[in-house]
């Protein structure tokens, strides 16, 4: 039996050292989500970069390790952590990676649909409709000729839809960055993120009033467990602010590029915002959203106070505003538009 380390770090994530091929350590951490990585020959757990340590999942393995019989040592360091701005290029690069491996498969699926589409129609086509003689001596030939052509069809159109699956999942990887950096995105996450930041900042608050009440109290908690719960909360703290600071930084960045930020200081009642293809009157401008009315019409362009369900209301977030109107250049507009029906 191996003596196994399971080591964490943020920047590495949670590897298995120790192991070798074939040992069973693999198969025995595979219901954990433990896989293996040719490119660095580690065993590791499978989405723990740039994490906090999934002790849950770890603990796990550790017991699984044991009761087959190897000694295990646990080895967390939470404090290692490489820059956000790097690991978000890798990600970029890895997407651009997956993009041009779905899109050669996609390719090669593709050629050998049509390959088989093409031939099971000529091995049809080649008896132009005939029936089948039964009892011709051909009949044999015929019935295995249109059951390989069958076949064909079938493996074509499996092979088609597996050519679309790796398109679509192309498509997917090469929007990745794109999608990541769009200014909706981007300002939701960086809701996120805030809120996530805030609690980190109460649970530190609430560690050290625990504590100081226990100290009081005369019942001290273990410095080692105290320490071990700040040094942890405290990487997550530098993590959330240094990715705040970096999407910060992004933001600024596509404003000073032209790009608009929509907020509340932008519209007041009597305004008309636009979401895609549609305009929504403007009722109220609240600090995070927009208060438009809700259309009985749902496939009107116009959402105002002559298509409103009663006095329902729907909420528009500024993150997903895409224009604005006046309510003077939305009536010039729409009596134009009747004056040209």
């Amino acid at each position: 039996m191996a003596e196994i380390t399971i080591k964490h770090t943020r920047a590495e994530g949670t590897l298995i050292q120790g192991s070798e091929r074939g040992d069973g350590v693999l198969e025995a951490l595979n219901p954990w989500g433990f896989r293996y990585a040719r490119s660095v020959g580690f065993v590791y757990l499978r989405g723990s970069r740039d994490r906090v340590a999934d002790m849950r999942r770890i603990q796990g393995a550790k017991a699984t390790l044991e009761a087959a019989g190897h000694a295990v040592t646990l080895d967390i360091d939470e404090t290692v952590r490489r820059a956000f701005g790097d690991a978000e290029a890798e990600r970029y690069e890895r997407a651009g990676v997956r993009s041009g491996h779905f899109d050669a498969r996609a390719d090669r699926l593709q050629t050998s649909s049509d390959e088989k589409w093409a031939r099971g129609r000529q091995i049809a086509a080649s008896y132009q409709g005939e029936p089948v003689k039964v009892d011709h001596y051909s009949a044999g030939r015929h019935m295995r000729d249109l059951k390989r052509a069958q076949t064909l069809f079938g493996q074509s159109v499996a092979e088609q839809q597996e050519a679309d699956r790796c398109r679509g999942r192309a498509g997917s990887a090469a929007y990745y960055e794109e999608g990541r950096k769009h200014p909706g995105t981007t300002i939701r996450r960086l809701d996120r993120l805030n809120a996530d930041r805030r609690q980190v900042e109460r649970q530190m608050e609430r560690v050290v009033r625990t504590a100081e009440g226990c100290t009081e109290a005369g019942n001290p908690l273990d410095p080692q467990l105290i320490v071990d719960s700040l040094v942890k909360l405290d990487a997550d703290h530098a993590d959330l602010c240094e990715q705040i600071a970096h999407w910060d930084a992004h933001l600024l960045a596509v404003q000073a590029a032209g790009v608009k930020i929509w907020g509340k200081e932008d519209f007041t009642p009597g305004d008309y915002a636009q979401l895609g293809g549609r305009w929504y009157l403007v009722l109220r401008a609240n600090t995070k959203s927009l208060t438009v009315p809700k259309s009985v019409d749902w496939k009107a362009r116009v959402y105002n106070r002559d298509n409103q369900s009663g006095t329902s209301t729907s909420t528009l977030p500024y993150d997903k505003v895409t224009g604005r109107m006046s309510g003077e250049e939305m009536t010039a507009e729409l009596q134009a538009e009747a004056a040209t029906d």
